[in-house]
């Protein structure tokens, strides 16, 4: 578990917010990889720590981590949300997101 912050992107690209709180989870050991395992990838489970953002998280956004960098790529690690985030009152919000391994 890491508590850091991340920069919203929706489109790829197109920077919506910076700065959004959140603590990310590996969400499963193993790796994953898509049909016909075509790109790995691992999943990962984050949290909003300080409410919902201004501009809510939803799916298909790309969230970057603005401190912690992908050990593979050496780059800001990307997360690619892949599921509908559930949204808690205005308490917080909770993300299943997909780091490509390497990506």
């Amino acid at each position: 578990m890491i508590q850091t912050t991340v920069r919203l992107e929706r489109p790829e690209g197109t920077v919506l917010l910076r700065g959004i709180a959140v603590q990310i989870e590996q969400a499963g050991l193993e790796e994953r990889a898509e049909l016909a395992g075509a790109r790995p990838y691992d999943l990962f489970a984050l949290y909003t720590l300080q409410g919902v953002p201004t501009t809510p998280i939803q799916r298909r956004d790309v969230l970057f981590d603005e401190i912690n960098t992908d050990p593979e790529t050496g780059q800001l690690a990307k997360y690619r949300v892949v599921a509908p985030v559930e949204t808690f009152d205005n308490d917080h919000q909770e993300i299943l997101a997909e780091r490509v391994v390497g990506g």
